[in-house]
């Protein structure tokens, strides 16, 4: 089960309405990246996980992402919108980990959909 602050990639199809996804399902490519934000207690006890997409395009400008480089995930964090999937169901693979600075980040965008106050 993964660790928050972990790389991982995920079958996110099929998907629906505004979720993630649209993936080349014919060459076989569902699966997409994320960042781990959960929980590793959370991710255990609900075979869940909630993280950030990873994308290789984006239009949105920081401080809405981050790029990740030097890691075996690359592509721009989207930290506008948290996605839940089912880690087990969707054959989700953990691959590498963010380093303390980029966990940081994400952290402030979780902060800052929710409201959380310091």
């Amino acid at each position: 089960m993964p660790k928050q602050g972990d790389l991982i990639w995920i079958n996110s199809e099929p998907h629906a309405g505004h979720e993630y996804g649209a993936h080349d399902v014919s060459a076989g490519n569902t699966f997409r990246p994320m960042l781990v934000m959960s929980d590793f207690a959370y991710n255990q006890r609900t075979g869940m996980i909630v993280g950030f997409p990873i994308t290789h395009t984006t239009h949105i400008s920081k401080p809405f992402q981050f790029e990740l480089s030097g890691h075996k995930i690359s592509g721009h964090v989207i930290l506008t919108g948290l996605l839940g999937y089912d880690y087990l169901a969707r054959a989700g693979k953990t691959v590498d980990h963010v380093s303390a600075k980029e966990l940081l980040q994400a952290k402030r965008a979780v902060k800052d959909i929710f409201g959380f106050l310091d």
